[in-house]
C-alpha cells in the first residue's frame, strides 16, 4: 500500500474515497457484499460496514456526514461485480480523513460545498469531470441518452422533485431506488458531489435542490435545443438534395 499525502479539500477526501471503494467493490466480493447491507440503514444499523469505512472518516464530522459516507459507500456496492473496473495495481491510498477535517471544519460553510472547491492538479482524471455534476444533471443525462426506451422526462422530474421535498431521512430512503434507474441507463454519477451534498443537506437542503432543478433543466434544454439544430440541419440536406 502507498502512502500518499492527505486530500487539501473535503471534495477531494470525497473523491479519493469513492475512487477507494469502487476499486475495493471490484476487487473484494465480500466488500461489495457487506457495503450493499448498508442501504437504507441508519448508522446504528450498519456494524458490518465499519471496517471499511470507518478509517475514512473525517475527525470532525457532523452525523449528516458521517452518514453520507455510509450511504454512498452502499450505493456505489449496489450494482454487479463484473460492472466495476478493477483496479489496476496494488497501489492505494491511505485514507486522508484525519488530517484534512482540520482546515475544513465540521459543517460545510457554503450552500454548494462540492462546488466551490480547487481540486490539486495531481489529482489527474478523477477531477476531470465538472465539479457541479450534481444529480439533476445525471437525471438530464439520463433521459437525453435514454430516448425512448429509456426514462421519460416526466419520469425523472418526478423523481427529482420527489427527492428535493425530503428530509435528510427520506432522501436516504428514496435515493438507492433512483440511483439504480440512473445506472439501468448506464447513467454516470458523481457520487462524491453526491457524498458532499448529502453531507449538507440539514442546513442547505433548499439551495442543492435548487442546483439539482436547475441542472436538469439546464442540460435538458440544451439537448432539445441541440435536436432541433440536428432535425433543421438533416431538414436542409433533405431539401438539398431534391
Amino acid at each position: 500500500m502507498t502512502t500518499t499525502a492527505p486530500p487539501a479539500t473535503r471534495l477531494a477526501l470525497y473523491r479519493t474515497y469513492v475512487e477507494e471503494i469502487t476499486a475495493r467493490c471490484g476487487a473484494d466480493p465480500g466488500v461489495r457484499v457487506a457495503l450493499r447491507k448498508g442501504l437504507r440503514r441508519g448508522l446504528d444499523d450498519v456494524g458490518a460496514l465499519h471496517r471499511i469505512v470507518a478509517p475514512w472518516l473525517p475527525e470532525e464530522r457532523g452525523e449528516a456526514e458521517e452518514r453520507a459516507f455510509y450511504a454512498v459507500a452502499a450505493m456505489i456496492a449496489d450494482r454487479p461485480r463484473h460492472s466495476f473496473t478493477a483496479p489496476a495495481d496494488d497501489e492505494t491510498p491511505e485514507p486522508g480523513g484525519q488530517d484534512s477535517a482540520a482546515a475544513v471544519g465540521n459543517e460545510p460553510k457554503t450552500s454548494a460545498p462540492a462546488g466551490e472547491e480547487t481540486p490539486p492538479a495531481e489529482a489527474g482524471k478523477a477531477f476531470a469531470r465538472a465539479r457541479r455534476d450534481s444529480l439533476g444533471a445525471s437525471f438530464a443525462r439520463a433521459v437525453t441518452h435514454g430516448g425512448q426506451s429509456g426514462v421519460r422526462q416526466d419520469t425523472a422530474e418526478a423523481r427529482l422533485n420527489l427527492l428535493t421535498r425530503q428530509s435528510l431521512e427520506g432522501l436516504h430512503r428514496h435515493l438507492p431506488g433512483s440511483v439504480r434507474l440512473l445506472r439501468a441507463e448506464d447513467t454516470d454519477i458523481d457520487f462524491a458531489v453526491l457524498l458532499a451534498d448529502l453531507a449538507a443537506w440539514p442546513r442547505y437542503s433548499k439551495s442543492i435542490s435548487r442546483r439539482w432543478l436547475q441542472d436538469f433543466y439546464r442540460l435538458r434544454n440544451s439537448a432539445l435545443e441541440a435536436a432541433a439544430r440536428r432535425r433543421d440541419s438533416e431538414d436542409d440536406e433533405t431539401g438539398d438534395a431534391n
